[in-house]
């Protein structure tokens, strides 16, 4: 029998083999938070939201606006331009009054689509996308899951839902209690402080707060497990897009999305002292972790205006992103407008005419930046220019310096160097040096400014610019709460996608066999230095700690010399930039695969009990009647409590942090913690906590305890009648419960730790 062979087709057809790939993500995300204590029917309904209200609406959104360029760049950018249309329907409905009307919007876009000859070719999987390939699905689907397992087992799991007893981040508290308020206002005010505006930078908690309201989800599982993992996959998408768009190469999007999403870390060569793996995914930070996603998406709109490949829809999805950006973070514009201005200071050079498109970009983003300096930088208060501020929470400083001065405090330079001691000095060099080194595969984006054809597209110089000023100014700038390293957060996975970028340019100029042994030499020179460097914990003078930080990157950069030089002989710039690039992002990502084995085993056991003498503890009765408060609460109703610190005992110069109240509960209190409220925070005077100091209402802190620990009829009736208060809530472990409140306001809750009154 003759005849011929069949061809084996390359790529997956649509249809069921297809729908059931995909499914995998979805399916696997809904184990994973069952897993770690959510609900099978919150989880669904979360995901469902997501994909239907978000990602469906921005993807369309993003090809109507950009002419759809390719699938990775339409789901990537499309995820993120979804966040801008959430957050303006959410407006528009909570407004209104009716929350659930967004459910309409996303109906009547699709119906707008569906009836538009011009708009319905994008409404299909691909839109008019070519397909893509089938290594397309496999890597994109494995790196969704990768990065699912990493995030889940390593930052969700170890923080469980409430009413657990257990050690939470207070800014945890804090984010939810802006998630309660903004369920029902869009001028939300401070829930802490009755009368008073919320000046803060809000708008990943409004993303969280339209997710809750129409997927009907709880805000406490919205806010530290939820919207975290499907804001993973948006930074992953969009790492994705990013990657592909700057490099020009499909093939970039997989090594692009998983250095920024999957694997996202810095430069650990040692065990200890360790450095901050988790880049911008934080449980406390959302407004850390939209930034670096918002950041990504900035990549779209701006590289096509850069390279003259943008029409009128792209000028609006920049707007929209750049308003997005605008109440996401306060460090986000100020890093764009920098970025503009280098890259169209080049462009004036090279195009030899003044580069109107760059300064119309600057110019959209410094107005963002001006108009959200009203009502949307909260948290910036006592924040100034101090040179090396960051320093403080570097390694050993406290231990060499003996400087244990508090954020913000002091004048222009660092305390300790503001004398001219040489031997501070110098250990600033190491730490800067550290510093540095640390983070060094996103400045390595910066060799493309220097070697073509990278250094002819204005793109690079944007994002050179963005990586330069996110580093830079996180050691000029100094934030009572060391906020600064936010800027430097904003940039992380911005700066992995632009090193990729550059290292693919540059990749033809290397030989294959020169790439392999450069990233074989970096991988095994990390894992050697890991596990049998010697580290020192005791750490107190400079030598040591010069030693201690600098000397294992002097190994890795003598490894790195030996193979560059020595064995692969290499004498062009080109080629030996691509190979440092390689050797330093394969010698970063050793370490995180230990972090990754590590927290996997570690989730085959219970969690480990909570300290109950950490400070932060709160118990499951607390939390419980919390919980049981936000299903009671009237309209307008307002609540003295005796907890202002945590630990709850309340004296002077406790830690004034205590947000878990309103947080769980929703409920407005006259007085609760103010850390973070403006008029504490620039109270400081650049001397002191803003966490230690008297309340600025010290009125309010009398009166409050005065109900909970000694009421009397008249008190009460004050409070009611000026004030507007109808509850009372007292905590037993913060001080003494007055037992005549029994008599004087209706008990209408009591457990172990909490009890709740009701004014007549």
């Amino acid at each position: 029998m003759t005849g011929t062979i069949p061809t084996v087709t390359t790529r997956l057809r649509p249809g069921v083999g297809l729908v059931g790939w995909w499914l995998i993500v979805p399916v696997s995300a809904v184990l994973l938070l069952v897993r770690i204590g959510d609900s099978p029917g919150e989880s669904i309904r979360w995901l469902l939201t997501w994909l239907i209200a978000v990602l469906l609406p921005g993807t369309l959104l993003w090809r109507a606006l950009a002419g759809g360029r390719s699938l990775t760049q339409d789901l990537g950018f499309g995820a993120v331009l979804g966040l801008a249309w959430q957050l303006a329907v959410w407006a528009v409905c909570t407004a209104l009054g009716v929350p659930l009307l967004q459910w309409a919007f996303v109906a009547g876009l699709l119906v707008v689509f569906a009836a538009s000859p011009t708009l319905r070719p994008h409404l299909g999987w691909r839109g008019t996308s070519p397909a893509p390939p089938r290594w397309w699905h496999v890597l994109l689907v494995s790196s969704l899951l990768l990065a699912m397992v990493r995030t889940v087992v390593v930052l969700l799991r170890p923080v469980p839902l409430p009413p657990i007893a257990a050690t939470r981040h207070q800014d945890i508290w804090y984010q939810l209690g802006l998630v309660q308020q903004l369920l029902r206002d869009v001028t939300p005010a401070d829930p802490w402080v009755l009368g008073e505006p919320l000046i803060y930078h809000w708008f990943a908690t409004a993303s969280m707060a339209s997710g809750s309201v129409m997927a009907d989800v709880r805000p406490p599982q919205v806010l530290i497990h939820q919207w975290p993992l499907t804001m993973l996959l948006t930074l992953v998408l969009a790492g994705w897009a990013a990657g592909e768009l700057l490099s020009e190469r499909a093939w970039a999007a997989p090594v692009a999305g998983a250095l920024a999403g999957v694997l996202p870390g810095a430069v650990q060569l040692v065990d200890t002292p360790t450095a901050n793996m988790s880049a911008a995914q934080v449980v406390q930070g959302p407004t850390g972790t939209m930034a670096a996603v918002v950041m990504l998406g900035l990549v779209g709109p701006t590289v096509l205006i850069l390279r003259r490949q943008a029409g009128p829809g792209v000028w609006v999805a920049m707007v929209l992103m750049l308003a997005l950006a605008t109440g996401t973070k306060p460090t986000l514009l100020p890093i764009m407008v920098v970025g503009c201005l280098l890259a169209g200071g080049f462009a004036w050079v090279a195009e030899r005419q003044a580069p109107w498109r760059m300064a119309a970009l600057a110019g959209v983003a410094a107005t963002f930046l001006l108009a959200s300096s009203f009502a949307l930088t909260g948290s910036t208060g006592g924040s100034r220019f101090q040179l090396l501020a960051a320093l403080r929470v570097q390694p050993y400083y406290q231990a060499v310096t003996g400087d244990k001065t508090v954020p913000a405090t002091g004048n222009w330079v660092l305390p300790s160097l503001e004398h001219g001691d040489a031997r501070m000095i110098l250990f600033a060099v190491v730490l800067v040096t550290y510093y540095l080194l640390v983070d060094a595969p996103r400045l390595l984006t910066l060799l493309g400014l220097k070697l073509s054809p990278v250094r002819r597209d204005p793109a690079y110089w944007w994002i050179g610019g963005c990586v330069a000023a996110g580093t830079g100014v996180t050691l000029v700038f100094s934030h009572t709460g060391y906020s600064e390293y936010h800027f430097l957060g904003a940039i992380l996975a911005l700066g992995m996608v632009g090193v990729v970028a550059v290292g693919v340019n540059l990749a033809g100029q290397a030989r294959p066999r020169d790439l392999v042994v450069a990233a074989g030499a970096g991988l095994v020179t990390a894992i050697a230095l890991y596990l049998f460097w010697p580290t020192d914990t005791e750490t107190h003078t400079v030598a040591r700690a010069a030693a201690g930080l600098l000397a294992p990157f002097g190994v890795l950069a003598a490894v790195g010399a030996i193979v560059i030089v020595g064995v692969n002989r290499t004498r062009q710039a080109a080629s030996a930039a691509v190979q440092v690039i390689v050797l330093t992002v394969a010698a970063s990502l050793p370490v995180q695969f230990i972090v990754l084995g590590d927290a996997l085993r570690d989730a085959t056991r219970p969690l480990p009990p909570p300290n109950i003498e950490w400070r932060t503890y709160l118990t499951k009765e607390e939390q419980s009647a919390m919980l049981w408060l936000r299903t009671q609460l009237k309209p307008n109703d307002v609540a003295v409590s005796n907890v202002f610190c945590m630990p709850a005992p309340y004296r002077p110069g406790c830690p004034d942090d205590a947000y878990w109240m309103s947080g769980l509960s929703g409920v407005q209190l006259w007085m609760g913690g103010w850390a973070y409220a403006p008029a504490n925070l620039a109270a400081t005077d650049h001397r002191r906590s803003f966490l230690l100091q008297q309340s600025p209402w010290p009125d309010r802190v009398l009166d409050s305890r005065i109900a909970v620990e000694k009421p009397s009829e008249k008190h009460l009736a004050k409070l009611a009648g000026d004030v507007g208060v109808t509850l009372i809530i007292a905590d037993l472990r913060a001080g003494p419960v007055s037992p005549k409140l029994d008599q004087l306001a209706i008990p209408i809750y009591r457990n172990q730790d909490i009890r709740i009154y009701r004014l007549n």
